[in-house]
């Protein structure tokens, strides 16, 4: 047989070397994890566990309303090159199902290995039963999603994600419940700073335009009195605001949240015919300068809100 000659054998030498390069997880050469979260606070908790051992990319900017989402051609190239998703797993990032489908990376379709579902064994609030229509308004019929705002949360979500990466990635599996550890114990300490930041407020009744908040609320001892957008991205009736109003009234609610991405319209003249004010807060890490960390997220939100149920 004719040996090899040079021009073959360089062109198997790349072969070779791209093979490697895209070799799936488990195979002997090993790279960087290559992970994607759906939103910013995935994205901020999924940092938090990879550390140096990969790339953790969201496909969402910080301070964008995840409900209302044009879909780009960069998540499209972003969802092509990762290989494991972290995905809130209720109603609040389906948009990526379709991105996903256009990427041809059947990696991160839902049920494969490389998909984390982070609410998987969480209690979840506000589970809608009975007939659901779109007289609802854009609801979530399998519960509030915005279960990361109560940090209580967060040892079963970082144990989802873990799982999932360390299902990919065994060699790394310890490194990575290492980083786990210290994150919660980073979460914990600053926890009783947010609580005793809170704790004069206990049992103070808030007021929001989306309904948002439910786990924060939960977290330290607040009291929902009620929800603005009662149907979620449907205006709401002249009927429902003059109840609220008058509840507001009379349990003295001071204070009506109104998440970065909505107009406050709305929520100022319910909050001056209340007597209460409005205090516009990101519902993400990073949609304010310094707060792209769970942690420095959390501070941002405890300390506004203290300072205006103390004004």
């Amino acid at each position: 047989m004719r040996p090899f000659g040079r021009p073959l054998l360089c062109a198997l030498a790349i072969l070779a070397l791209v093979a490697t390069a895209t070799a799936p997880p488990g195979a002997p050469a090993q790279s960087r994890l290559r992970v994607l979260a759906t939103l910013p606070d995935l994205w901020a908790i999924s940092r938090a566990i990879v550390g140096d051992l990969g790339e953790v990319q969201v496909a969402t900017r910080p301070g964008q309303n995840p409900h209302d989402l044009e879909i780009r051609p960069s998540q499209i190239v972003l969802v092509k090159r990762a290989e494991i998703l972290v995905r809130n797993g209720l109603d609040e990032d389906s948009w990526i199902d379709p991105v996903i489908e256009s990427s041809g990376n059947p990696r991160l379709l839902r049920g494969a290995p490389g998909v984390v579902e982070a609410v998987r064994g969480l209690s979840i609030l506000k589970v809608r039963t009975g007939l659901i229509d779109r007289s609802l308004g854009d609801v979530h019929p399998s519960g509030n999603p915005h279960f990361t705002l109560d940090p209580g949360t967060l040892p079963v979500v970082t144990a989802n994600i873990v799982a999932g990466l360390g299902r990919l990635r065994p060699d790394l599996a310890e490194r990575l419940e290492a980083n786990r550890r210290a994150f919660l114990d980073e979460v914990a300490v600053a926890g009783r700073r947010w609580s005793d930041a809170l704790a004069p407020y206990r049992g103070a009744s808030l007021v929001s335009y989306h309904d948002s908040w439910p786990y924060f609320y939960r977290a330290f001892g607040l009291e929902e009195l009620g929800v603005i957008e009662d149907r979620p991205g449907v205006p709401p009736s002249p009927q429902h605001l003059v109840t609220l109003i008058r509840q507001m009234r009379e349990q003295r609610t001071k204070v009506v949240l109104v998440e970065s991405w909505y107009p406050t319209d709305t929520a100022a003249a319910v909050a001056r015919a209340a007597g209460a004010r409005v205090l516009v807060l990101p519902q993400s890490p990073g949609a304010v300068k310094g707060t792209d960390t769970y942690i420095a997220h959390l501070d941002f939100l405890v300390s506004a809100l203290a300072k205006a149920l103390g004004d």
